[in-house]
């Protein structure tokens, strides 16, 4: 037979619970005690016993449901043993008791269902809440109507009445409030505005009993006030993502001519509120702001916008006033603590400028102090008051650029024009018949020109490495590429190199020819010492005390009024020097154009002069040494001097 262990509180309780699971009568189930009820477990633990036959399932034959005016009279049919009552659709009596929990029943029971009969309402509560903030009705709404059962009913071994009875609608006989009603309401509590659409709809849909909120207030929208939106001293971010950290970089924050320094949002005006009642909730006004406007700034279009007239150091005086200064002044010296300076203007340094900085000006350069093995560019003008010591000055760096670009250029010209002339008569002379072209050229570059392929080299690098500047063109570079790819190796020895180099020839005297070197008046660099440095300068150069092994390359006039000793001076001016060269030292190089002139005080004999393409050694010692070029002559005039 089988059997179950189960628990429960009672034994009456597991017998009815069970009886209802397994569909059996209560009788037909035997508990067999296994625990009873003690310290530990409130709880009886018994054995479930039934017989098998049991289990087979029943016949079914539909129940049926008379209705008799007022009530339904329920017959269970065969096989049917449980009903389950639906409180919301009727009441379920059975011998003179109220059933409203599911109960058993069985063929020949008589079962009454008293079915609920709604009469239809709709009505509601109004009030005004928080002092008007809101209008809420407390709305109870019934449909007319009740729940019918059909005559036949399912054969089932459960009745469930929600799953049978259906809803009939009658007609409504309660009292039934309409829109005409709400807007009378409204009116009586003197309801004025926001007043919802949608408050109908809602009240409709509610059923039961629910809260539809009639009308709400307006809530006020606050004034937006003007703001400010600063972009003086933020830190622009990396455009490289790079994360190392450059320590001699420049700290100084710029700006570029049509930066946008600050900007202005707009305030807005807010929305008044309102209650339901009618009072009004006012807006605060908005609060503006002006800009002012100092040096090299200008509005925008729309005065929302603050720009810089030029490329400088953005300045903001306060809250509201800006400006940009091109002039930038550092009343300290320049070290790690400051970091570099870059400025596209005019820049000021009263101090020293410390080793591995560099200053990159875009105007004028003055520096109060002495200069360590920094780096310094000043497009228009330096001026160091005190010493410089080591690294490299670059004064006009975009003359200094070209200069040496049409340097080297028309020194390419010159030997390749020279270098092809040649080999032109090699081919036409008559044991040459049976070269070809390239074998001529390679045979003159071997003998004549050694140097022309290292000088193809270092003019294509030069060139490279400046492509940024304006005057270096697409053309130009096809060109020294072409010059090094026919002069360099196994190039002249190509079928097309003798043509092509003729045409790389006339590519550079077209650009020697139209290259001009506008050089600006005044440009100049003033130190008053240097001592191993480099220095390269579009305009003039004056040292107040004396030069040391240094390379001084000059466009202009330069002008030492003490020593110079060893080193290097190129100079594409006039030349003035109070003392040249000396004693026990590496020898002194002085290099001046044809059309220039030397002027030195007292000359040691090391000294190496060079004017043009002509060299002239000194060797004595003399006074009042001048050197220059007349009628196609290199003179040198000079007094013979006693050693200092």
């Amino acid at each position: 037979m089988p059997e179950e262990i189960v628990r429960g509180h009672s034994l009456e309780e597991i017998r009815e619970e069970w009886a209802l699971k397994l569909n059996f009568s209560p009788e037909d189930i035997t508990l067999e005690v296994i625990d009873k009820p003690g310290f530990f477990s409130r709880q009886w633990k018994v054995r479930l016993i039934w017989a098998d036959q049991i289990l087979q399932a029943p016949l079914l034959t539909s129940s049926q449901a008379i209705w008799d005016g007022t009530k339904y009279m329920i017959t269970p049919g065969e096989g049917c043993k449980l009903l389950l009552p639906f409180m919301k659709a009727g009441e379920v009596w059975m011998n003179g008791k109220l059933q409203d929990r599911p109960f058993r029943i069985c063929p020949g029971d008589q079962v009454e269902y008293h079915p609920c009969v709604y009469e239809g309402t709709l009505t509601w509560d109004m009030q005004v809440r928080f002092h008007g903030l809101s209008a809420v009705a407390k709305v109870r709404h019934e449909l007319p109507g009740r729940y019918i059962l059909p005559k036949d009913l399912p054969a089932l071994e459960e009745i469930n009445l929600a799953q049978v009875a259906t809803w009939e609608s009658l007609p409504a006989t309660g009292e039934v409030w309409d829109e005409t009603r709400l807007n009378a309401d409204l009116n009586q509590l003197k309801v004025v505005h926001g007043r919802r659409p949608e408050a109908w709809s809602e009240i409709m849909a509610v059923r039961g009993v629910g809260e539809v909120v009639i009308a709400a207030t307006t809530p006020v929208i606050p004034s937006v006030n003007a703001k400010l939106e600063d972009f003086v001293g933020m830190t622009p971010l990396s455009e490289t993502g790079e994360k190392n950290i450059d320590f001699f970089a420049s700290k100084v924050q710029l700006v570029n001519e049509g930066t946008i320094l600050a900007r202005k949002i707009p305030g807005m005006l807010g929305i008044q509120g309102q209650d339901v009642l009618g009072k009004v909730f006012p807006v605060m006004a908005v609060k503006d702001f002006q800009f002012r406007l100092k040096k090299n700034v200008y509005l925008s279009e729309d005065g929302l916008e603050v720009v810089a007239a030029c490329a400088g150091q953005p300045v903001r005086i306060d809250e509201r006033t800006y400006s940009v200064e091109n002039v930038f002044v550092h009343n300290q010296d320049v070290d790690l603590a400051t970091g570099s300076i870059e400025f596209p203007g005019d820049v000021l340094i009263q101090g020293s400028v410390q080793d591995g900085l560099r200053i990159i000006a875009g105007g004028r350069l003055e520096i109060k102090g002495s200069v360590s093995h920094a780096e310094i560019k000043a497009e228009k003008g330096a001026r160091i008051y005190q010493n410089l010591l080591g690294g490299k000055i670059v004064v006009g760096e975009k003359f200094v650029v070209r200069s040496e670009l049409l340097s080297s250029m028309s020194e390419l010209r010159d030997q390749l024009s020279v270098c092809l002339q040649s080999t032109t008569e090699l081919i036409k002379a008559p044991g040459a018949s049976s070269f070809k072209p390239g074998q001529c050229l390679k045979l003159v570059m071997e003998r004549q020109f050694s140097e022309l392929p290292k000088l193809s080299n270092r003019v294509e690098k030069f060139v490279l490495d400046h492509k940024n500047d304006e005057i270096v063109t697409e053309d130009l570079i096809v060109t020294v590429q072409t010059a090094k790819r026919f002069l360099v190796g196994l190039g002249p020895l190509e079928p097309q190199s003798f043509s092509s180099l003729q045409r790389v020839e006339e590519s550079l005297n077209q650009f020697i020819e139209n290259i001009t070197l506008e050089i600006p008046e005044k440009l100049s660099f003033v130190v008053t010492y240097v001592q191993g440095a480099t220095v390269e300068c579009a305009g003039s150069f004056e040292c107040q005390k004396g030069v040391y092994n240094s390379d001084i390359r000059v466009e202009g006039d330069v002008s030492i009024e003490g020593v110079c000793r060893g080193g290097r001076i190129t100079a594409g001016g006039n030349v003035k020097i109070r003392e040249l060269g000396g004693s026990g030292v590496s020898s002194t190089f002085v290099q001046i154009s044809a059309k220039s002139r030397l002027y030195v005080n007292y000359c040691h004999p090391n000294a190496i002069i060079c004017v043009g393409k002509e060299i002239v050694n000194i060797e004595e010692a003399c006074r009042n040494l001048e050197i220059y070029r007349e009628d196609g002559r290199v003179q040198v005039e000079k007094i013979r001097g006693t050693p200092i």
